[in-house]
């Protein structure tokens, strides 16, 4: 799904599948090819929003899990007793992605990435949000992930679907933003069975007026807030 219009339609009742990659034409072939989809997924999100970064804009990359295929087929090498690839080892690491993309986009911004177990999401928003608080006007925040490596989905404690999301968070008010306040508490609730990027998509694409999730400690909340901008 890359339309408007298909996300639209998208319901957390039946996740999207298959083994589709982006085309992230962005990134040059000989770097694309050696790319898997969860990397592809991230550069292919955040090159629209390339333009509108000023020469500052801190740069945040969240995954929850990484790209458990990559790294598992390297856990793999090592149990045969083979060689590690120098190649995919540099791109198993969780920050591979954003490396790869600061570079492309001589981008000399801070930058991080990050992951917080099943909160990763809001954990990674709220970076952002003392970023904002510390001076920055603006912060890109790109997410990435895929379920997890089939050798490990007996461990899944979640629903989860292939899929990236990037936006780039302001301090004020902008012309065709949407503004919106993230709060967390106690979970109240029993734990929501997708992951949070796809609830927080869920509810965005269906105008929701506050998007819920529930990790296994956590509520998490994002409301809209009216504004006269």
């Amino acid at each position: 799904m890359e339309t408007q219009a298909d996300w639209q339609g998208f319901s957390l009742e039946a996740l999207p599948s298959g083994d589709d990659k982006p085309a992230a034409q962005g990134v040059p072939a000989m770097t694309r090819r050696r790319l898997t989809r969860w990397g592809r997924q991230a550069m292919e999100v955040a090159e629209p929003l390339v333009p509108a970064l000023a020469a500052g804009t801190p740069v945040i990359f969240s995954s929850r899990h990484g790209d458990t295929a990559r790294t598992f087929k390297l856990l793999q090498d090592l149990a045969r007793g083979e060689p590690l690839s120098p190649n995919a080892f540099s791109l198993s690491v969780h920050n591979s992605a954003l490396g790869l993309f600061t570079i492309l986009k001589d981008i000399h911004a801070p930058s991080l990435a990050l992951a917080a177990g099943a909160d990763t999401l809001a954990a990674a928003w709220q970076e952002a949000c003392s970023w904002l608080a510390s001076g920055s006007e603006s912060v890109l925040l790109v997410h990435t992930d895929e379920p997890l490596h089939e050798f490990y989905q007996p461990f899944t404690d979640e629903r989860d679907m292939p899929a990236a999301a990037a936006m780039l968070l302001s301090r004020t008010p902008q012309e065709g933003g949407r503004c919106l306040s993230l709060t967390m508490s106690g979970a109240q609730t029993p734990r929501t069975d997708v992951s949070m990027l796809a609830s927080f998509l869920a509810g965005w694409f269906a105008d929701a007026a506050t998007i819920t999730h529930t990790s296994n400690r956590h509520q998490w909340c994002w409301a809209r807030v009216l504004t006269d901008a």
